[in-house]
């Protein structure tokens, strides 16, 4: 087998593309349009392309890399037959005999199983959906796609579907697709994702402060039609289960608060049940179904799932530099974007993506060298175990392969044993997925302007409507962990009259109570005098709480009429400002007039020894 490497590469397939007419909304409305055979780019998520295949006129099976999503199409559509685990051959057989349209949602490694029943495969189609997953995927299980791939070979009709298609720099690179028809949608009118990007050192942290503004009941709100609408549920996206645990432990929330929706397997399901009693693996709510107020998804949820919140807002957290909680730009985010449905949640057209940057120190060329190196490894030991002619350390071989695979992947090498040719072969998926992760880590994530350039190629709209500045600036605030000083300055500055962030001003009131105490007592021209800086603030307003109790100290003890030297004076004052609590507080004999109110004048006194110090009289 041949293979083709390389980072530049952006050859392409030859790609067609279909004007959507404008009254189109979505593809069940498009009359006369069928989903095509080929590659099918659908140009935008939640168009109807997955029910366009439910209630089309052909013998259908749907194929989907996470169960999460048939099972919610399947509860949309109940007369579809659900195949995922072990259902007996017996019941597909059972519904196939049937006189209704077969239509059947199998997840990628059940397909095998059910084209095994179809006798007869002519007219059935299949569509493969979210097929970017056969690329991301196959980091860990890329022998299910695989085995997806080669059972396909026995359908004439196949359509390849998403909205976020594989790249076709690594589409071109995968033998099963290559040469493959591809059909491109142009939607006239697409309402455009808006993004708000945050960098931060730590992303989980980051989620960690979400939730507990939450829970304290700071929310983000708009005003929409002259009503202010509060975002009292989120949903937030990682893909690791174990800082979703460790983010719920953390926090303290409640079963009853929680929806977590992962992987359907027995690992997450204990590791979800070791954060105590009552927590365990959740389903995506039906439309009109209550949602928890904090729900966290892993890539299980993030394509093709529908929510019906009224209210949630979504944040994306990714953390670039462990590979397997990495976002892709270039597809994860628009998935996740498409995922809040209900037209009347003001939010569900804001995704919050807040990420950190990938430091690798590997170069292209150092990478390049070492997959070269890991190929042609792979290659000598495909070799020396397919000249094996004892049978018996032939068997070994396989037992040790397979073995290794289960604990290691393919960390050092792509070598797997394929049972129905009985030899050992390059695993294709595996070493192209190695190229993607790495572009992943270093390319999406190199550098801030790399980022934006990403985001921009994947045609988010980074433009904020007038009415949702103010919401954009909450989550910011929701997001980031400053210093005092720094939400000190910011509230200052939503005070001032050129800032029209009325609903900032109010929200910051709400979670941080102490700014508006101070801007109130000091005022912001001696909030900025003093730095911003929450020590010196404490003490002003100590210092001005005492401010009566001073005069009237002050004037008991200067007598009018008298005269006193300027270092009895300080020293009197330092004495009485001590007492009061007021260590740090200087004494000056000039404050005498200009703090309290007191009439001074500035006068010799006459010493015993024939000398003049300077002093006051007090007037």
């Amino acid at each position: 087998m041949q293979f083709r490497f390389g980072f530049i590469d952006l050859k392409t397939i030859e790609m067609k593309t279909k004007l959507v007419p404008e009254t189109v909304n979505y593809l069940t409305d498009w009359e006369g349009f069928e989903l095509p055979n080929g590659v099918f780019n659908k140009g935008i998520t939640a168009c109807g392309a997955t029910t366009l295949a439910i209630r089309d006129e052909h013998k259908t099976i749907i194929c989907s890399p996470r169960n999460n999503l048939i099972e919610n199409k399947h509860a949309q559509h109940p007369n579809t037959l659900l195949v995922v685990g072990r259902l007996p051959e017996d019941k597909i057989k059972e519904y196939l005999s049937s006189e209704q349209l077969p239509k059947i949602l199998v997840s990628y490694d059940s397909l095998p199983k059910v084209a095994k029943c179809i006798d007869n495969k002519d007219g059935w189609r299949v569509v493969v959906d979210e097929f970017q997953y056969l690329l991301s995927d196959s980091s860990m299980k890329s022998e299910v796609e695989i085995r997806l791939l080669e059972c396909l070979k026995q359908f004439s009709y196949v359509t390849y579907m998403s909205a976020t298609p594989i790249l076709s720099k690594y589409l071109d690179k995968i033998s099963w697709l290559r040469g493959l028809d591809y059909l491109e949608l142009d939607w006239p009118k697409i309402e455009k994702i808006k993004l708000i990007r945050q960098q931060s050192k730590h992303p989980i942290n980051s989620a960690l402060e979400i939730v507990r503004r939450y829970q304290s009941g700071a929310y983000p709100r708009i005003e929409a039609n002259g009503e202010i609408k509060y975002s009292k549920e989120c949903v937030i996206y990682l893909n690791s289960v174990n800082n979703i645990v460790n983010i719920i432990r953390q926090t303290g929330l409640k079963p009853d608060e929680v929806n977590i929706i992962v992987g359907n397997n027995e690992e997450n399901d204990t590791q979800i049940a070791k954060i105590g009693e009552g927590f365990k693996r959740g389903r995506i709510p039906l439309k009109g179904e209550p949602h928890k107020k904090f729900t966290f998804c892993t890539s299980t949820a993030f394509a093709g799932c529908d929510f019906y919140s009224t209210n949630a807002s979504s944040f994306v957290i990714s953390d670039s530099k462990r590979i397997n909680t990495t976002i892709d730009i270039a597809t994860d985010l628009l998935q996740i974007a498409g995922r809040q449905r209900l037209a009347e949640n003001p939010f569900r057209k804001h995704l919050t993506f807040i990420y950190n940057l990938n430091s690798s120190e590997m170069t292209e060329a150092e990478f390049t060298k070492q997959l070269e190196d890991k190929l042609r490894l792979t290659q000598l030991e495909i070799d020396s175990n397919n000249s094996i002619a004892d049978p018996e350390l032939r068997k070994k071989r396989i037992r040790d392969l397979l073995k290794l695979q289960k604990m290691m992947g393919y960390d050092d090498g792509f070598t797997m044993y394929d049972e129905k040719c009985d030899k050992f072969i390059i695993n294709e998926l595996a070493y192209i997925n190695e190229q993607y992760a790495y572009d992943l880590q270093r390319h999406n994530y190199q550098n801030g302007l790399i980022v934006r350039k990403q985001i921009d190629d994947s045609h988010y709209d980074l433009n904020t409507p007038v009415k949702y500045v103010e919401y954009e600036e909450q989550l910011r605030n929701i997001i980031r962990k400053e210093s005092f000083a720094e939400r000190m300055k910011r509230y200052c500055d939503c005070k001032s009259p050129e800032c029209k962030f009325d609903m900032v001003t109010a929200y910051l009131d709400e979670v941080y109570p102490e700014l508006k105490l101070f801007y109130d007592e000091l005022g912001g021209e001696r909030i900025k005098a003093l730095g911003y800086k929450e020590c010196a603030l404490k003490a002003e307003v100590h210092y001005k709480a005492q401010l009566t109790r001073l005069i009237f100290e002050f004037r008991n003890v200067f007598k009018k009429g008298e005269r006193y030297s300027t270092d009895t004076i300080k020293k009197t004052m330092s004495e009485i400002y001590i007492k009061m609590g007021l260590n740090k507080k200087s004494a000056k004999a000039t404050d005498l007039k200009n703090e309290f109110g007191m009439n001074i004048k500035s006068v010799k006194i006459p010493q015993t020894d024939g000398s003049r110090k300077n002093g006051y009289e007090i007037i």
